[in-house]
C-alpha cells in the first residue's frame, strides 16, 4: 500500500471509529434509561409505591424521575418605538425661539416567545409533571395534556394543557433531557394503558434495541501485490 493510500485508509478508519463511538454512546444511554424504566414500572406493577418527602403524592401516584430544569413560559419582549423626530421653531422675542417638535414613527409590539423564568426541581410521576422553583411552581397533569414537543436534541420541551392558554415548558441538560424524553413517553403510556402493559412495552423496546447495537465496520485493508 502506497503512502497516500495508507493515509487515506487511516483517516477513514479514524472517521469510522468516531462515528461508532458516538452511536455506541447514544445506544448505551437509551439502553440504560430503558433498563431503569423497567425497574421502576416493574416495581410499580408489583405494588411497590416509593414515597417522596418533597412531594405530597396523590393516591396511587408514583415518582418516576427527579431532576432539575429551567422553567419557561410564553411571553412577549418589551414593546419599542421606531421613528424619527421632526419640527420647526417659532420666534418669540429677539434672540429667543420656541421649537415645536413631533415624532414620526410607529409602535412595534414585542415578539412572542418562550421566556426563561428560573431553575428549579422537576418531578415526573405516573399522573403529572411538576416544577417547583423559588418563585414559580406549576404542574402539567396528564388528564389535561394536549400536546408536547421538543427540539431535535431533546433537551428543551414545550407543553400545552387544556386548563391554561399559555404554553410553557422545561429546559434540561443534554444528559437529563434524553432520560426525561423516554420516561415522559412511558409515563403517558402508563397513564393511558396501565402498568402491566407498560412493562410489556418496555421489554419489547429493550429487545428491539439490543438487536440494533452499533457495530464498528472498517474497510478491508488492501495489501500490496
Amino acid at each position: 500500500m502506497g503512502f497516500w493510500a495508507d493515509l487515506k485508509a487511516k483517516r477513514a478508519a479514524k472517521k469510522a471509529q468516531a462515528q461508532f463511538d458516538s452511536e455506541l454512546n447514544d445506544w448505551n444511554q437509551e439502553h440504560q434509561v430503558l433498563q431503569h424504566a423497567l425497574d421502576i414500572f416493574t416495581g410499580a406493577a408489583n405494588g411497590e409505591e416509593p414515597s417522596d418527602n418533597n412531594l405530597v403524592q396523590k393516591k396511587g401516584e408514583l415518582i418516576l424521575w427527579t431532576g432539575t430544569a429551567i422553567f419557561h413560559e410564553a411571553g412577549r419582549t418589551p414593546t419599542r418605538y421606531t421613528g424619527r423626530s421632526q419640527g420647526f421653531s417659532i420666534p418669540i422675542v429677539a434672540g429667543i425661539r420656541y421649537r415645536v417638535g413631533s415624532m414620526a414613527g410607529q409602535i412595534v409590539p414585542g415578539e412572542e416567545m418562550q421566556m426563561d423564568k428560573e431553575q428549579g426541581m422537576v418531578k415526573l410521576t405516573n399522573q403529572r409533571l411538576i416544577f417547583v422553583g423559588p418563585n414559580n411552581s406549576t404542574e402539567w397533569t396528564f388528564a389535561k395534556f394536549l400536546a408536547a414537543s421538543s427540539n431535535p436534541s431533546r433537551d428543551d420541551y414545550i407543553f400545552a394543557v387544556s386548563n391554561r392558554k399559555k404554553t410553557s415548558g422545561l429546559k434540561f441538560s443534554s444528559q437529563d433531557g434524553i432520560a426525561f424524553s423516554r420516561l415522559l413517553a412511558l409515563a403517558l403510556y402508563a397513564y393511558e394503558n396501565g402498568l402491566p402493559a407498560t412493562v410489556k412495552a418496555i421489554k419489547g423496546e429493550i429487545k428491539d434495541i439490543e438487536t440494533s447495537k452499533p457495530k464498528l465496520i472498517l474497510a478491508p485493508s488492501k495489501t500490496k501485490k
